[in-house]
C-alpha cells in the first residue's frame, strides 16, 4: 500500500484510528460503512507507520551527529 501524504498530524491520524476503532468495535456496527472505515484505518496506519519511520531516521540521525 502507498503511503498516503495527508494534511493531518500524527496526533489526530491516531485519535481518528481510535475513532474507528470504538465504532467498529460498539454494537451499531454500521454494515453500509463497514468497508470504507477499514480503508480509511488502513490509510492512518500507514501514514503513522511512515511517520513513526521518519521520525526515527530523523532521531538516529541527530543522535549520530552528537555523538561525532
Amino acid at each position: 500500500m502507498e503511503t498516503p501524504d495527508l494534511n493531518i498530524s500524527y496526533t489526530d491520524a491516531l485519535a481518528e484510528l481510535e475513532g474507528i476503532l470504538e465504532g467498529l468495535r460498539g454494537d451499531h456496527c454500521d454494515v453500509d460503512t463497514l468497508a470504507s472505515r477499514t480503508r480509511r484505518a488502513a490509510v492512518l496506519l500507514a501514514y503513522c507507520r511512515s511517520k513513526l519511520t521518519r521520525t526515527e531516521e530523523e532521531l538516529a540521525k541527530v543522535l549520530e551527529e552528537l555523538e561525532n
